[in-house]
């Protein structure tokens, strides 16, 4: 009977320490559980990384041939932007690519990237509106410009004052234009 009761223990045990496995792993946020599951090594990543930028430029570059079709244009500098955007997480990891973008500091930027990547498709797809299409691919670019700057030191602050400074200077010669004759 002794030895029965320490059988029955053991499987307890083992019985238990699975059942706490199960629960942690269920825990985990699927992006980790992709991270994990990962097992490139660092030549497969950069190559991964190459590969996948390389294309996203090439797209972007491409896109430049289709600037009197803006949906095609729209559609390939988006496809573009996307890969290069998710290359980065051949290097780092998704889950620490999707912190870094969920960053404070860079929260807004991405929500409008992702938003301006998501709207220019849909005026590509379902409205068919070019005038729409060049209007989401300037937010776009414009939103890129601002999440890429959040990774320079002082990036953010600089365009702003550079801006200030032009339209400073530009804006008082355009509105005394008329007011000179």
């Amino acid at each position: 009977m002794d030895f029965i009761g320490r059988l029955r223990d053991r499987l307890d045990n083992v019985v238990s320490a699975y059942q706490q496995e199960e629960e942690e792993e269920e825990a985990q946020g699927l992006l980790q559980q992709l991270n994990e599951a990962s097992t490139l090594n660092r030549t497969q990543r950069l190559l991964g990384f190459g590969v996948c930028f390389s294309v996203g430029m090439l797209l972007s570059l491409a896109s430049q041939l289709f600037i009197l079709r803006p949906v095609k244009l729209a559609t390939t500098l988006t496809l573009g932007n996307m890969l290069s955007i998710g290359s980065m997480m051949f290097l780092m990891g998704s889950a620490k690519q999707c912190e870094n973008m969920m960053d404070g500091k860079r929260r807004g930027a991405t929500v409008a990237y992702l938003t301006s990547l998501v709207l220019t498709l849909l005026a590509a797809f379902l409205v068919k509106s070019r005038l729409l299409c060049l209007l989401c691919i300037a937010v776009q670019y414009s939103a890129l410009l601002w999440y890429s700057l959040s990774y320079v030191p002082y990036g953010r602050e600089m365009l702003g004052s550079t801006l200030s400074a032009s339209l400073s200077a530009v804006l008082p010669k355009f509105f005394s234009f008329g007011q000179e004759i």
